[in-house]
């Protein structure tokens, strides 16, 4: 009993002060593994909410919506002219740009680096918008036109000066279109907006305010022309 007494408690129970701390620092460890992969995740789960967000699958929704709403043989051929003029188009010219690294990126991360292909952009929806119009194409598509050339030539005059997402004001205009066509049903596709804008503002290729200014941009273009056109 004596010789027991003179040993600290702590070391009588087999913990020394050296085991505690190597427990925390494990613990410590863990947790910032955990934190890294859970960082990694929501990561990658940004980046494909990203992919399916990006404005020319989010396009190419638009027109087939309305080829669906309206639901003939002209209109899904109109529709497809509309693609393939406004957004193959220009997605061509982007590829072809970074291939000659003329930019960076696809998704043309820098400011300065948007300039010519929204003119490119603008210069398609305008003969876009000009053919479907001569031609007594379906009012929804020259719509869609109009709505395109309006947003390529607002967003060339902001990207002078401002980055503002692309990305938001495409899907804005969407689920704005789609709460047109199907009222209320289409509510859940507005659940897109703040989704994709989480996506950019966690990518870091936009600011909260940037994708909060494409999306009520996009709105504003498009509230509109629903009224003119339809």
């Amino acid at each position: 009993m004596r010789l027991m007494s003179g040993v600290p408690k702590r070391e009588r129970s087999g913990i020394t002060g050296e085991d505690e701390g190597g427990s925390m620092t494990v613990r410590v460890e863990e947790t910032e593994i955990d934190i890294r992969l859970a960082y990694r995740w929501l990561s990658s789960v940004a980046y494909w909410v990203s992919q399916v967000g990006s404005p020319p699958l989010t396009g190419i929704a638009a027109a087939m919506l309305i080829g669906y709403v309206l639901a003939t043989g002209a209109a899904w051929q109109w529709a497809g002219f509309y693609v393939a003029a406004t957004i193959l188009l220009p997605c061509i010219y982007i590829i072809w740009l970074v291939r000659h690294g003329q930019v960076s990126d696809f998704h043309l991360p820098i400011r300065e680096e948007r300039i010519r292909p929204l003119l490119f952009s603008l210069a398609a929806a305008l003969i876009a918008w000009g053919v479907l119009q001569r031609a007594g194409a379906p009012a929804p598509l020259k719509m869609l036109a109009a709505v395109n050339g309006v947003q390529a030539m607002l967003f060339f005059i902001v990207t002078l000066r401002w980055k503002i997402s692309l990305h938001c004001a495409a899907a804005a205009i969407l689920s704005q279109l789609a709460l047109t066509f199907f009222g209320v049903g289409a509510l859940p596709l507005m659940l897109s907006v703040p989704l994709i804008a989480w996506s950019r503002i966690h990518l870091r290729r936009h600011t909260l305010t940037q994708t909060i200014a494409g999306a009520c941009l996009g709105v504003a273009i498009v509230t509109p022309a629903v009224y003119l056109y339809l």
